[in-house]
This record gives C-alpha cells, sequence and structure tokens, in this order.
C-alpha cells in the first residue's frame, strides 16, 4: 500500500508539473521572447484573422487601440526579404516574419501574435477585441487560437480587457488619415505604401505611459556595422514613450546588445525589447540609460 501510495504521489506530481508547464509556455506556437508579459507594461500584439491587426493593451489607463492593416499595403520585410505585400508575408516565414515585419514597420516591439482559426477566423478585429473582452468567451478562444502568448499571459490580457470601457477602444484608420497612398508598381499591381512620419504621429497614442511618466533621458549607440541601426532603434524607444536625446555610433563592436542605467521600469523594458540584463556594465554618458546595439538587435530586422 505504502509502494502505491509513492507511486499515485508521483503520478499526481508529474500531472502538476505538466499543468505548470503548459500555463507558462506558449499556446501552440513558439515564442520569441525570453519574459512574460505580467501587466506592468503596454502589451502589442497581432490579431490575424478576417484582417491583420495591431492591437495595443495599456492596462495602467486601461486602453485599447487598434490598427487593421489592408491587405494591399506595401512595406519592407524584415530579415531581407525585400518589399511585399502584407497579406505576403505570412506565407514567406509564418508568424515570426509576419511580427519582425510589422515591428519594424510601426516601429514598435510586438510581443505575440493571435492567429485565430475555426469560426473566428472569419471574424473582423474590433468582433474579435469583443470576444477578448468577453470574460465568459475563454474557453471558445483557446479552441480556436494559435498564439505565441502563454495561457497565463492570454488569461491575464483577457482579464485586462474585459475591463475595459467602450469609450476607451479606439481604432486608428490608417487610411483615412492619409498614412497610407495608392501607387503602382510596375507590373501594374496597386499597392498602399506609408508616410512614416504621419504614422508614427498616428500611434503617439499607443506610447506607454509607465514610460512616459519616468521619462528618464536615453543613448542609443550603434555598436555594429549596419548603418542607421541607432535611429531605427530610436524610433520603437520613442514610440514607447522613451525620452531619446542622443543616436550615434560606436567605436566598441558587440555581438550581443548591452544596456545599463538607472534602475527603473524604463530599463526594465528596454532590457525585455533589446538585451539581456545580465549583460549590463556601466558607463560613462549625459543620458541616464545607455544602449550599445549589437549584432544581435541587427539579424533581428
Amino acid at each position: 500500500m505504502i509502494t502505491l501510495g509513492i507511486v499515485l504521489s508521483l503520478l499526481l506530481l508529474s500531472q502538476a508539473v505538466k499543468l505548470t508547464q503548459t500555463m507558462f509556455s506558449p499556446w501552440k506556437v513558439t515564442s520569441s521572447k525570453s519574459y512574460l508579459w505580467n501587466g506592468d507594461f503596454n502589451l502589442n500584439f497581432l490579431i490575424r484573422a478576417k484582417e491583420i491587426s495591431l492591437v495595443s493593451f495599456n492596462p495602467k489607463d486601461q486602453k485599447i487601440n487598434f490598427i487593421n492593416i489592408p491587405d494591399a499595403t506595401f512595406l519592407e520585410v524584415a530579415r531581407g526579404f525585400g518589399k511585399w505585400q502584407v497579406s505576403s508575408i505570412y506565407d514567406l516565414g509564418g508568424d515570426d516574419l509576419l511580427r519582425a515585419s510589422l515591428s519594424q514597420f510601426f516601429g514598435l516591439p510586438i510581443e505575440g501574435i493571435l492567429d485565430f482559426t475555426g469560426k473566428f477566423s472569419k471574424m473582423p478585429t474590433d468582433s474579435l477585441i469583443m470576444q477578448l473582452k468577453d470574460p465568459f468567451s475563454l474557453v471558445s478562444i483557446l479552441q480556436n487560437l494559435r498564439s505565441d502568448l502563454t495561457p497565463v499571459e492570454l488569461i491575464r490580457l483577457k482579464m485586462g480587457m474585459s475591463r475595459v470601457r467602450f469609450d476607451k477602444l479606439n481604432q486608428v484608420n490608417l487610411e483615412s488619415k492619409g498614412i497610407l497612398e495608392k501607387t503602382g508598381l510596375a507590373d501594374g499591381t496597386e499597392v498602399l505604401t506609408v508616410d512614416s512620419q504621419r504614422l508614427d504621429s498616428a500611434i503617439s497614442n499607443m506610447v506607454d505611459p509607465v514610460i512616459k511618466a519616468e521619462h528618464k533621458t536615453i543613448a542609443v549607440f550603434n555598436s555594429t556595422d549596419h548603418p542607421q541601426l541607432a535611429v531605427k532603434a530610436a524610433r520603437i524607444i520613442s514610440n514607447i514613450g522613451g525620452d531619446v536625446i542622443i543616436t550615434t555610433n560606436s567605436e566598441k563592436r558587440l555581438e550581443k546588445t548591452v544596456i545599463s542605467g538607472e534602475k527603473s521600469k524604463t530599463l526594465d523594458r528596454l532590457w525585455q525589447i533589446f538585451g539581456d540584463p545580465n549583460l549590463a556594465e556601466e558607463v560613462s554618458s549625459r543620458a541616464q540609460i545607455n544602449v550599445f546595439l549589437g549584432e544581435d538587435f541587427a539579424s533581428s530586422l
């Protein structure tokens, strides 16, 4: 009887371990991020269903902003694929390439993708957001969803979104704001091209209030031979609410991005986006936080 009890205890322990691993592992899609979203910062994610959309959930102010991206939007695809319509990117490289390309397009970190299947796959984004806000839809959503967010993150996201009032739900229309313009390619295909400055202005309501409130000054150094890398990183930092005061090249060359500076929520967020906190080192600079970009950041573009 003692032996049987030990065996049963081990089996129960094994199942508990498996359940814990499942709850903290990506939901059916491999994740590229090394941290778990805990609700401290905005969560930017893609919805892929009837249309492809960027959704930004602001847990501090309890706001949701979203942008539907027309299929004909013509943009630079990450990893050197050249320019393609957004509707073609998934077939080129799946979730990871789509996420990386749209992160580059918007100049925002994108932490995940919600790829809806089954009955949800033909729904427009505004209807899916209503489903995510519905506190009783969790089971049906998980049954019809592929995501690189973990079940814990998905539950936290649903609980947070369910508290957002309808007057705090905002859609940004890229075409009506003149951000996308129609143009023709050499083969006669009609596409939409972006005005990046207008785009950055249109997504200004997606800044993270936690980062903006701290108002930490940030210097960005390019520690590679890739041109304009500091400018690209500075755009991301500015779009989340960071105060970039320096963008320049560094004499040092790094394989891994190094970030150091004053202990703060801003520093924590930059570690999440760009680098490993274990690699931090002290440097002398006018800025409160210093970001030295390595080859790892260059290879993500």
